[in-house]
């Protein structure tokens, strides 16, 4: 589970600008998320990114050609089917696309179409009903199928050192000065998600690491040493589970106060 793709490292080199401050903070995940994908050998076959990065889809067609990528998009002007030409320099792709809110929208596709979901960086955005996109992905995955999810981790390290010196834990809360709504709205632990992705009706494993920063966990050590069981502690979650069944809860109490 923890392997290290060199060429990975290489490639996203290449695809990721030394300007652009998103792709440096995301660089170290970009990395692991692919490889991740690549330890479960997808040789072929088809993969839907949800709220595609533009990077995974190029970075796929050299690492694993014969896989055919889809991606949803947030542009609701344009169609909801169609394709979108994705460009890195002097690398295309020209891959599916389907234009939605994913909270709302039922993907256009039909049951059991992919193999392989890729949902990175999401389901922390979700306004209002996140199973609702968790529901869909079931449906459009097919029985066996694999989900790669990832989201910031609430219990961080960092998050735990700033409750004990009365700070937010949280990781990207904050308001937008232009009024955007492109801000976390609920952040969770490997506890909540784990059992999101059980009541949508996968089961696998997840952990934590950092992925965003190097922690100070000097906090951490302390509360250990006062013999507090503190485990995952690590900036961002990752999970891979296998479709076994459908939804199990529509409202996990996890999530779901109602």
């Amino acid at each position: 589970m923890l392997t290290v793709y060199k060429n990975v490292e290489e490639l996203l080199r290449e695809l990721t600008s030394a300007d652009n401050p998103y792709h440096q903070t995301h660089l170290k995940r970009y990395g692991r998320t692919l490889s991740v994908l690549l330890d479960e050998q997808p040789t072929e076959g088809k993969l839907l990114e949800i709220g595609t990065s533009h990077i995974i889809p190029i970075a796929l067609k050299e690492l694993v050609p014969n896989l055919q990528v889809h991606v949803t998009d947030y542009d609701l002007n344009k169609p909801i089917k169609g394709t979108l030409t994705i460009t890195n320099g002097e690398r295309v792709r020209k891959v599916p696309v389907y234009r939605l809110n994913v909270e709302t929208t039922a993907f256009p596709v039909e049951d059991e179409t992919f193999d392989y979901v890729l949902c990175s960086e999401v389901i922390e955005h979700m306004e209002q009903d996140p199973m609702f996109m968790m529901a869909e992905i079931n449906r459009v995955m097919k029985p066996g199928g694999t989900l790669i999810l990832t989201t910031p981790n609430v219990t961080s390290a960092r998050g735990i050192t700033e409750v004990l010196h009365n700070r937010e834990p949280y990781f990207y809360m904050q308001y937008r000065k232009a009024g955007t709504l492109d801000r976390h709205n609920y952040e969770y632990s490997l506890s909540s998600i784990s059992q999101v992705m059980k009541a949508s009706g996968f089961t696998g494993t997840g952990w934590t690491e950092d992925t965003f920063s190097l922690q100070d966990e000097r906090d951490v050590f302390r509360l250990r040493a006062m013999g507090y069981p503190l485990a995952h502690v690590g900036d961002n979650i990752f999970c891979v589970a296998e479709k076994t069944g459908p939804v199990v809860n529509r409202y996990p109490p996890a999530i779901y106060v109602d």
